[in-house]
C-alpha cells in the first residue's frame, strides 16, 4: 500500500476541523438525549408528570443547558423590572419638570457658580426675561438695593449651602419692579454634593402695596398727602411729653375753608378734592416759608395735617404771640389769594389760634379752645384769625348757635323735616331694589337746606334725637306704601354716633314696626365707621339690638377710620360702605383699586355686602364690577329726591 506524506501543517488544520466535527456532533447528540429522556420521562409516568424536567434524570448536558435556561429567566425578569423601573422615573421627573414650569410660583435653579440655568414661564411672564437671555446671569443682578441679600458675602454663604428666605424688590425688563417672597435651598446628590441650588418665589406684589395702602392711610389723608388727625394728635402728644416738659411754647393754629360745602355742592365733590388738595400743597409751602424765616434748623412737617372735612391744622413750637400773629396772617392772605381758574371764586378761611401751654396744657385742651376760638372768627364775620380768650367763652358757645337751634325746633314743631332718597344700585342684577334715607330741613321760603348746617347743632343741643325719630317713621310709612303697591324696596337709615346708647330710640323703632306693618329685615340702620369704633362696645349692644328686631346694619365711611379691620370680626355687620374717597377716582388711581379690592375681599370672606359711595361717573361702575362690589350709590345712580325713582 502505498503511503501518502502529508505535511505537518495539513495535520493540524484536519485537527481543527476534526475537533470542531466533534462539537457539533456533541451538541446534536446532547439535544436529542434532551428529547428523547423527557419522552421517556413522560412514558414511565405516564398520568403523574408534573411538566417539570427536574423530576427525570438527566445526562450532565441536559444539567447545563437547565441552568443556563434558568439563569436567562432571571435576566430576562431582571431587565423587565428595570425597564418598568426607568419608565417610572422618567414620569416622575416628567411630572415634576411639568409642576415646575406651571407653578404658579417663580422657579429658577442656580448652577454652582451662582448662574442660574433655568427659569420657569411664570418667570419669564412676570419678568419679560426668556429663559435664554437669563441663562448664565447672576440672579441677584435683577434684585434692587431696597431689599434682598445683594452683598457678596451673603451669596457666598448661600452658594456654600446655608440656604436663604426673605423679600425681594426685582428689577423687569421693561425697567419696573415687583416684589417677592421665597427662599433659595441646595440641591444635593446622594453623596451630599451640591450640585444646584433651587430658588421658589411667590409674586407678592399686591399684596405688599395693599397693606403699604392701609399702613399709608393709617397715618396720612388720601387726598391731601398730609397727616391725618389720628398721627397729628400723636406727633402733639410726644412733643408735649418730651418738649413741653421743659417750659417750651407752642402755638396751634385751626383753620376751617369759610363756606367750603357751598363750592362742593355747587361744583361736585371731584373739584372740592382738588381744593383741598392744591389748599394742602399750599400749606406745605407755607410751612417751609416759616420754617426758614422763623427758625435756625428745620422743624417736624408733620405738625402739619388735615383734621378732617375743610379743617386743617398747624402746629409750631417755640415761637412768641407776635410773630404767631404775623404767621396766622399769612396763612390767612394766602388762602385768600389762592385761586383756581376753572372755579369763578375765591377761598376765605377763619382761623383759630391757642398757645400752648396757657389755653392748655393737653393735646384735647389745645383742639378745643382753637376750635372755639376758630367758630369765634367765623361769628365775627369770617376771613379773620382768632386768638382763645377765656372772657368769650359765653360769647362763642351762643351767638349763631342759638339761632340754628330756634329755627331746628320751629322747623320740628312745623313738621318741615322730610325724608328724601337717594338710590342704590344691584350691581348683580342691575335693579334698584335699595334706598338710603336723607334728612332734609325746608326753610320757611320752602327751600331745601342740606344737613351740613343743622346736624352739628342738632347733636350739640340734644335734638338729633326728634329729628331722626321723624325721619324713621316718615321712612317707614313710605316704604309701607311702596310694599302695598308691590315694590319690596329696602331703605337705609342712617343713625347718629350720640344715639348708639339710646334706648328709648330703639323702643321707638320697635313700636313702629309693629304699628305701621313693615318687615324689620327690609329696614338697613346705619351708623359710621368712625362713630363705632369710638365706642365699640356701646355700638355692638345697639347692633345686637336692631338685630334681634329682625333689621339689617350697614357701616358706613368704611376705610376712614382704619381700626375696623380689628374689629370688623366683632361687629355683626350685614352691609359695608366703602368710603367715598377711595372711589370717586377709582378708575384712574392704582392704589385706590387696589384698597378697594382689599376691603371687597375681606367682606366676601366675612358674608358681608359691599356699597360703594360717590359713584359720580360711568367708568367706576365697571372698576366696582371687576372688584366684586355688590352695590353703587352716587350722583351717576341718581340723586336725593323725595321719592323713588319711577
Amino acid at each position: 500500500m502505498e503511503t501518502k506524506s502529508i505535511s505537518k501543517a495539513q495535520l493540524m488544520s484536519e485537527i481543527g476541523e476534526l475537533r470542531l466535527r466533534i462539537r457539533d456532533l456533541k451538541k446534536l447528540i446532547t439535544e436529542k438525549q434532551i428529547f428523547r429522556s423527557i419522552a421517556q420521562c413522560n412514558s414511565s409516568n405516564e398520568g403523574n408528570f408534573s411538566g417539570n424536567p427536574a423530576n427525570c434524570e438527566f445526562p450532565p448536558q441536559q444539567e447545563l443547558v437547565e441552568v443556563l435556561s434558568s439563569e436567562l429567566e432571571k435576566t430576562r425578569k431582571l431587565l423587565k423590572e428595570e425597564i418598568l423601573e426607568r419608565k417610572k422615573v422618567e414620569f416622575e421627573v416628567k411630572k415634576l419638570s411639568m409642576a415646575m414650569e406651571q407653578s404658579a410660583n417663580l422657579i429658577y435653579i442656580i448652577d454652582t457658580d451662582g448662574r442660574i440655568e433655568y427659569v420657569n414661564s411664570t418667570f419669564e411672564m412676570l419678568t419679560g426675561y426668556t429663559n435664554r437671555e437669563l441663562e448664565g446671569k447672576a440672579p441677584w443682578s435683577m434684585i434692587t438695593d431696597e431689599a434682598g441679600p445683594k452683598d457678596a458675602n451673603l451669596w457666598s454663604r448661600i452658594l456654600s449651602g446655608e440656604g436663604w428666605q426673605g423679600i425681594l424688590k426685582n428689577k423687569k425688563k421693561d425697567g419696573g419692579f415687583f416684589w417677592s417672597k421665597g427662599g433659595v435651598s441646595p440641591i444635593k446628590d446622594e453623596t451630599g454634593r451640591i450640585t444646584h441650588y433651587l430658588a421658589v418665589h411667590e409674586d407678592i406684589t399686591e399684596k405688599r402695596m395693599s397693606n403699604e395702602k392701609i399702613l399709608y392711610l393709617a397715618h396720612y389723608d388720601s387726598i391731601t398727602g398730609l397727616n391725618n388727625r389720628t398721627r397729628f394728635i400723636e406727633l402733639l402728644n410726644a412733643w408735649i411729653e418730651d418738649e413741653g416738659s421743659c417750659n417750651n411754647t407752642g402755638v396751634l393754629f385751626l383753620l376751617d375753608i369759610d363756606q367750603f360745602k357751598f363750592i362742593s355742592d355747587s361744583y361736585g365733590h371731584g373739584m372740592g378734592d382738588e381744593f383741598l388738595r392744591r389748599i394742602g400743597k399750599m400749606l406745605q409751602l407755607t410751612f417751609r416759608y416759616i420754617n426758614s424765616r422763623y427758625y435756625q434748623q428745620e422743624i417736624n412737617e408733620g405738625m402739619l395735617c388735615r383734621l378732617s372735612g375743610d379743617e386743617f391744622a398747624v402746629f409750631l413750637p417755640s415761637i412768641s404771640k407776635v410773630e404767631s400773629v404775623e404767621i396766622a396772617e399769612h396763612i390767612r392772605k394766602g388762602i385768600e389769594c389762592f385761586y383756581q381758574a376753572d372755579v369763578p371764586c375765591h377761598l376765605t378761611a377763619s382761623i383759630g389760634v391757642a398757645i400752648y401751654p396757657d389755653h392748655g396744657a393737653t393735646t384735647t385742651e389745645l383742639l378745643t379752645k382753637a376750635d372755639a376760638a376758630m367758630y369765634r372768627a367765623k361769628d365775627l364775620g369770617r376771613n379773620r384769625f382768632h386768638f382763645y380768650s377765656p372772657e368769650e367763652r359765653e360769647i362763642e358757645q351762643m351767638h349763631t348757635r342759638l339761632n340754628w337751634k330756634e329755627s331746628i325746633l320751629m322747623a320740628l314743631k312745623e313738621d318741615r323735616f322730610e325724608a328724601w332718597l337717594q338710590p342704590i344700585l344691584d350691581l348683580r342684577t342691575g335693579r334698584i331694589m335699595h334706598y338710603e334715607v336723607l334728612a332734609r330741613m325746608r326753610a320757611k321760603d320752602g327751600s331745601i337746606i342740606l344737613p351740613g348746617p343743622f346736624i352739628d347743632i342738632a347733636e350739640r343741643f340734644g335734638l338729633m334725637s326728634s329729628i331722626s325719630r321723624v325721619i324713621i317713621e316718615k321712612a317707614m310709612r313710605l316704604q309701607a306704601d311702596e310694599n302695598a303697591k308691590g315694590n319690596p324696596l329696602s331703605f337705609c337709615i342712617n343713625v347718629s354716633g350720640k344715639e348708639l346708647g339710646d334706648k328709648e330710640l330703639l323702643y321707638f323703632i320697635q313700636s313702629k314696626i309693629h304699628e305701621i306693618g313693615i318687615n324689620p329685615s327690609h329696614l338697613i340702620f346705619e351708623i359710621t365707621e368712625t362713630a363705632s369704633i369710638h365706642d365699640l362696645e356701646r355700638a355692638m349692644s345697639f347692633i345686637k339690638a336692631l338685630k334681634a328686631m329682625g333689621c339689617h346694619i350697614s357701616l358706613d365711611d368704611f376705610g376712614i377710620g382704619f381700626t375696623s379691620f380689628l374689629y370688623l370680626k366683632e361687629m355683626d355687620v350685614d352691609f359695608i360702605k366703602i368710603a367715598g374717597s377711595f372711589i370717586k377716582n377709582i378708575e384712574k388711581n392704582l392704589n385706590d383699586q387696589l384698597f378697594v379690592k382689599a376691603i371687597t375681599d375681606v367682606a366676601k370672606g366675612m358674608g358681608i355686602k359691599t356699597i360703594g359711595e360717590f359713584v359720580e361717573k360711568e367708568e367706576i361702575i365697571g372698576f366696582l364690577k371687576k372688584f366684586g362690589v355688590d352695590y353703587a350709590q352716587g350722583y351717576f345712580i341718581g340723586k336725593p329726591a323725595p321719592g323713588i325713582l319711577s
